[in-house]
């Protein structure tokens, strides 16, 4: 194990890119050690753990099924590593049929309401930290990632243009992309450049000064203080497309915005050779969806509209 903590921290992440964080370094290797003692195996060499010990691991109660997944998952990459190393022939959690293997988790479907938004945006305003305030806040106007806005650097801003140039290095798809900033995300943004010099990260961490990474202590205490627990970063993006459709927008205006890769929503020779970004229409698209929060953060009721979409030659 001691081979395998000082190689985890320089293996590439399962998904994504880039190197693994101290956090989720930590978590890897707590995980590995849960199932190794599940399977009372923590002095076994790994070239002698077997079929029956996995079998084990699985049949270990307490937990439930995402306890299960993960020390699974996580002794799996660990013996992976140990092939790869030379250390066993073959790792022995392949010979566990697919079915008796911890089930994923079904994809979340679930969306906030306008309204729902408003009510999160209002308790993240009780914060007493103003960079989590401030960056709770973007979250909930701009249909970014959670990493991406940690991330955000006033150097990748330009509030005259009202635009958000994210460079490729910045995205989860590598992809270069920019995003039109409605008045309510630039309100925000010129408000924090107030407090801060316009130089480095647009949301420091208070004491480090690095990128937040306090997510889950920051959305117990916004969920505390709207009373409503049942929500996840992610599912502020969902809300975006969800309205945006509702609106009338087409979906690959919304997969444009959100920097989904766009063949991933068509078919056929429209998804190979189809790379138009449809800019105005992403921005009109924006600035409904501003309107859409104002609104409800000012307490009136939105009207359904449909955004009319001027229709492209060709």
């Amino acid at each position: 194990m001691t081979e395998y903590a000082e190689a985890l921290p320089h293996r590439p992440k399962m998904r994504g890119a880039g190197l693994p964080s101290a956090s989720y370094v930590a978590e890897e290797l707590a995980q590995v050690g849960f199932a190794l003692t599940a399977m009372d195996a923590g002095d076994k060499p790994a070239a002698d753990l077997a079929e029956p010990d996995i079998r084990k691991l699985l049949n270990a109660r307490g937990g439930g099924e995402t306890v299960a997944r993960k020390r699974f998952g996580a002794l799996s990459r660990f013996l992976d590593w140990c092939q790869d190393a030379g250390h066993i022939a073959a790792n022995p959690c392949f010979l566990i049929a697919r079915s008796r293997r911890p089930k994923a988790p079904s994809s979340r479907s679930h969306f906030l309401t306008p309204e729902e938004l408003a009510r999160l945006w209002k308790a993240a305003g009780e914060l007493q930290e103003p960079v989590w305030r401030d960056y709770a806040r973007f979250l909930i106007a701009v249909p970014c990632r959670r990493g991406e806005a940690a991330r955000l650097d006033w150097s990748h801003l330009d509030l005259g243009a009202g635009e958000w140039r994210q460079p490729a290095h910045m995205t989860k798809n590598r992809d270069p992309h920019r995003l039109h900033l409605h008045a309510l995300a630039i309100g925000l943004l010129q408000d924090r450049r107030k407090v801060s010099n316009g130089k480095g990260l647009v949301f420091p961490a208070p004491e480090s000064g690095k990128a937040l990474d306090t997510f889950t202590r920051l959305k117990k205490r916004i969920s505390n203080g709207a009373d409503m627990a049942d929500w996840t970063w992610h599912d502020f993006r969902r809300s975006f497309a969800t309205a945006l459709g509702e609106a009338g927008i087409p979906e690959t205006v919304a997969d444009a915005i959100l920097n989904h890769r766009q063949s991933a929503t068509r078919g056929g020779v429209l998804g190979v050779y189809q790379r138009a970004r449809r800019w105005p229409e992403q921005m009109r698209a924006m600035e409904h969806w501003g309107r859409l929060l104002a609104e409800a953060i000012d307490g009136r009721k939105a009207d359904a509209v449909v955004v009319a979409m001027v229709p492209r030659a060709g």
